[in-house]
């Protein structure tokens, strides 16, 4: 079977990775002089670090600069740093937000020196180091790129409802939100670059190595909680030189790894939607050698949108120990996530006033904490060939997952550096959610069954006159019976359909089980050069596997919240399928007459309509050369050139319709005509696909505070192993290559006393796209997946960052603003650009203006309050057309802190989305082939998710 075959690879891998990793832990034992040993008597230095108001700066790093001693600030802003060396040293502190500060202090043996900090705020984070997106670690005012970093104090601020939330705070994001949940959210870069195109990083390696499977995004595996130290983001052209895959951005998840002091934080929440939630976080050392860092969450929360059943539960677990050597370090972690989340998709809304699409509502009967899930669909079961299938739907998204890492990295001679991490990684991912496809009246939902969702399943058995062929569909005079099957009488019985709003909604229960697992190792070597120029190689090697087992059913709800499902039978109907006589020249018709007919059972339409089982794996080998030059001291150019090879393998099995429950193939009944594996038969692929990125960009410093930056790349987007698993021939593989992407951009960075701002222009263009997805074929009515070539699109625009404060006022604001057009570049025959697009023709979902702005006041005694406004303009809400839109939408969250002085407690509100706004996110996906991408003035949409409330208590130390 496939599966035993992927479960074999991935016990081969672990043995290889268990095997490295012991070798690598063999290197902490390797003899060498600690930090702390040999050190010489000496004194102290004590002081604290404090804002430009006197308030302590809590978490600050003071350390001698040259020397291995440091301290971190407590509660009250204090540090000490022992054991110093007798004689005059410089002093640093430094805390991201802030910038820096050096001082000189004389220390005396056996006596303490003092020294107190006052640092003032760094806007934008201009100052900070980033590693990320850069050869050597420099500030962000320095690289020749678009970054932003995001400190744990943003991302508290931020107050994210998802993993990819808190990315409103970075210009060029053109789609970020959180209306699914928690994860699998969609999030897209410059209006072309979706969710493949951009990569998460934990520490520097990706947390799988490609971003997008299908029913996985990459936000799946990872979580925001109290270990992230930082958050790097690299968006648009240089990022394809530092990650596989990454044309559109990277974003580096940085977690504490354990400083000089123990230190840590714990967080208890509390919300509505029945929210309680603990995070901690410890770390510090372990002796004078050695650093941990452990932490993670646990959270209960049954749903922003209650599913009818507990909708979200689990959490995550992260720890490091980290070996300190003269001349560098080994570290070796261990995350493991065991979380499942409720899905959230698109809801049932209106238009009262068809010649106003701003003037939806939800449908009678639904209101703004609704949801399409219902506990009816929760752990039932249905008959396969094999057997019963389980629908657990209160699975929803799960990951349980662990990733095991060892990294190290020394400086050896003459200003050489190599590094090297290492990682295995193993996932039991499953996807489960209830999908309406559409809401309709019940006339029009029974006539749309007939003629559409039956009447094409049993048009192959309808004999017409050899060569005619049928070129439409009718049911006369219908009539039927509407029950609730999972609702009984008092005697037993299926009770009749009685929702006031007649609505029903045609739709789908998912069950996809998707194992995973990966292997991968980075390896980098860096030279420092005299003059200070700076070259590196980096090498990477992965290999990843993928299960996928998929399970559609097919079934038929009323509309409300938490629906009930719904059983039709057809007491009488004559269909007809309309031919044309080629001998007579005449219009003609057979019809077929259905009588008390079962057209569905326990409000199935179709037990399985769809069935996937396949298996296969990536190897992916890349390599990547670069420098950073410094011409003169204002000008440093940033080169280099990345080439990668994926070979792919895989293998999927031939399905084919087999009745169950005693029925026999092709009857009338429909329902019980599963789509099921053939046994024994599969399709075998495999291809290899090589492609190269490669960077230029320039820094221009025209002061200390103001510099200047150009850029422009050529990128690659690989296929993801998924691509091939529902391909049926050898000439779709043949479409699956590597996507281009060329991008120009030119930006100005500036950091004054109280305020910085960056703004920057950019061009990009994407090439030789292959798309895949399942969409409701308009005239069948079934489920159909697609496979087309697409047109070239591009965008251009500007992107604008902006933070400040008023000094001594408590005053301060950070900003962002995208300003964008996406469109198509090219329409090639045959297809071109669909109907009614053409070069220039707007993308669909694509807002021309979004942008955050966040104002906080914060009080000299501990209070501080923050409003944080989000914009999103108008989209098309299909390609060629605008005129179907989802309209501009906002939102306001509020955020109210108070820290009780030197007492490291915090209390801490936030109200999400204050004015109960409906700002829709996607119109109906899965009606994308309808020009309008709607059947009547009753659509589906998906809007952001509605008010809530969380509270917090947190102690730190």
């Amino acid at each position: 079977m496939i599966a035993n075959v992927s479960a074999a690879r991935r016990r081969r891998v672990s043995r290889v990775v268990w095997c490295a990793a012991l070798a690598l832990l063999a290197v902490a034992g390797i003899p060498g002089r600690g930090a702390a040993q040999g050190a010489a008597p000496g004194g102290s230095v004590a002081g604290r670090v404090t804002d430009e108001r006197g308030t302590a700066v809590v978490g600050a790093d003071v350390a001698i600069v040259g020397g291995a001693q440091s301290a971190r600030t407590g509660t009250n802003g204090s540090y000490v740093i022992e054991n110093v060396r007798a004689g005059a040293h410089t002093v640093r502190a430094r805390l991201i937000g802030y910038r820096s500060q050096t001082a000189s202090v004389a220390v005396a043996a056996g006596q303490r020196a003092t020294h107190d900090f006052s640092l003032a705020p760094d806007p934008l984070n201009l100052e900070a180091v980033v590693v990320t997106g850069t050869a050597t670690p420099r500030t962000k005012l320095e690289t020749s790129n678009a970054t932003t970093v995001l400190s744990a104090a943003d991302l508290v601020q931020a107050a994210p409802r998802s993993t990819t939330e808190a990315l409103r705070y970075v210009p060029g994001f053109t789609r970020v939100e959180s209306s699914g949940g928690e994860v699998n959210e969609n999030y897209e870069m410059r209006g072309i670059l979706g969710i493949e195109y951009i990569m998460f990083l934990e520490d520097g390696l990706p947390v799988f190595p490609t971003m997008h499977t299908f029913f996985m995004n990459a936000d799946n595996l990872f979580r925001v909680d109290q270990n992230i130290e930082r958050m790097e983001v690299v968006r648009g052209a240089g990022s394809a030189l530092f990650g596989s895959n990454t044309p559109g951005a990277i974003i580096n998840l940085i977690n504490h790894a354990g400083g000089p002091e123990a230190s840590g934080s714990m967080m208890a929440y509390g919300g509505t939607g029945g929210l309680a939630r603990y995070d901690f976080n410890v770390n510090g050392p372990i002796g004078p050698d050695w650093r941990f860092n452990a932490g993670g969450f646990y959270r209960y929360n049954r749903g922003a949108r209650y599913p009818g059943f507990p909708g979200t539960a689990g959490g995550q677990l992260k720890a490091s120990i980290t070996r300190n050597f003269d001349n560098g370090y080994f570290r070796t972690s261990l995350k493991i996530i065991d979380d499942r989340n409720q899905f959230i998709l698109d809801l049932p809304f209106l238009y009262p006033d068809s010649t106003n699409l701003k003037s939806y509502q939800n449908v009678p009967g639904f209101g703004d904490y609704g949801s399409m899930n219902t506990n009816e669909g929760n752990n039932i079961a249905v008959p396969t060939p094999d057997g019963q299938l389980l629908l657990p739907l209160d699975h929803g998204l799960k990951t349980k997952a662990y990733w095991l890492t060892a990294t190290a990295g020394f400086n050896i001679a003459k200003g050489w550096n190599v590094e090297n991490s290492a990682q295995i990684m193993q996932d039991q991912q499953e996807w489960n959610a209830i999908l309406p496809f559409d809401v309709q009246d019940t006339a029009t939902a029974v006539n749309t069954y007939l003629t559409q969702y039956w009447g094409s399943y049993r048009q192959g058995r309808v004999v017409v006159p050899a060569g005619d062929t049928i070129y439409s569909i009718t049911a006369r005079s219908p009539k039927y019976t509407l029950t609730y099957p999972n609702v009984l009488n008092a005697t037993g019985s299926p009770t009749a359909y009685n929702n006031a709003n007649g609505l029903l909604s045609p739709g789908g229960e998912w069950h996809v089980s998707k194992p995973i697992s990966a292997f991968q190792d980075q390896l980098t070597f860096k030279k420092a050069l005299e003059g200070g120029h700076n070259v590196s190689l980096g090498l990477y090697f992965a290999n990843y596997a993928q299960t996928n087992q998929w399970y559609f059913t097919d079934v038929l709800m009323d509309v409300q919240d938490n629906p009930h499902f719904v059983d039709l039978r057809v007491d009488s109907a004559d269909v007809y399928y309309h031919f044309r006589n080629r001998t007579t020249a005449v219009n003609d018709s057979v019809f077929v007459p259905l009588r008390n007919f079962a057209a569905t059972k326990n409000g199935f339409r179709r037990f399985v309509s769809n069935y996937v089982n396949g298996e296969g794996q990536t190897t992916v080998f890349s390599a990547v050369l670069g420098g950073s030059f410094k011409v003169s001291d204002r000008v440093r150019l940033d080169l280099g050139g990345r080439y990668e090879r994926d070979d792919y393998v895989q293998t999927s099995q031939n399905t084919t319709v087999r009745p169950v429950s005693g029925d026999t193939l092709n009857s009338l009944t429909l329902f019980d005509q599963d789509v099921w594996g053939v046994p024994s038969s599969y399709r075998h692929f495999s291809r290899s696909i090589g492609d190269w990125a490669a960077s230029a960009g320039v820094n221009y410093a025209l002061t200390d505070q103001t510099s200047l930056y150009a850029l422009g790349s050529r990128a690659y987007k690989m296929p993801a192993l998924d691509e091939f698993l529902n391909a049926s021939a050898a000439q779709q593989v043949s479409l699956f290559k590597s996507k281009r992407n060329w991008t120009g951009e030119v930006g100005v960075k500036h950091a004054a006393r109280n305020f910085g701002v960056t703004l920057d222009g950019f061009y990009t263009l994407l090439k030789d796209i292959v798309s895949q997805g399942l969409v409701v074929d308009p005239i069948t009515g079934q489920s159909v997946w697609i496979i087309q070539q697409s047109p070239e699109v591009r965008s251009y625009g500007l992107e604008l960052e902006g933070s400040g404060h008023l000094p001594n006022s408590g005053f301060s604001a950070v900003t962002n603003w995208t300003w964008l057009r996406a469109e198509f570049a090219t329409c090639p025959p045959p297809g071109g650009c669909g109907t009614g697009a053409d070069v220039g023709t707007l993308l669909a979902g694509k807002p021309p203006i979004i942008g955050n702005l966040a104002v906080t006041y914060a009080a000299r005694s501990g209070p501080s309050l923050t409003a944080d406004w989000h914009f999103v303009d108008r989209r098309c809400a299909a390609n060629g057309s605008c005129v179907n839109q989802l309209p501009t939408y906002h939102y306001l969250n509020l955020g109210a802190e108070y820290v009780i002085p030197t007492s490291g407690l915090t209390l801490r509100a936030d109200l999400w989305n204050v004015y109960q706004s409906q700002g829709l996110e996607e119109g109906n996906p899965r009606l994308s082939l309808l020009p309008s991408g709607r059947t009547s003035t009753l659509f589906l949409a998906r809007p952001i998710l509605p008010r809530a409330l969380q509270v917090s208590v947190g102690y730190r130390f």
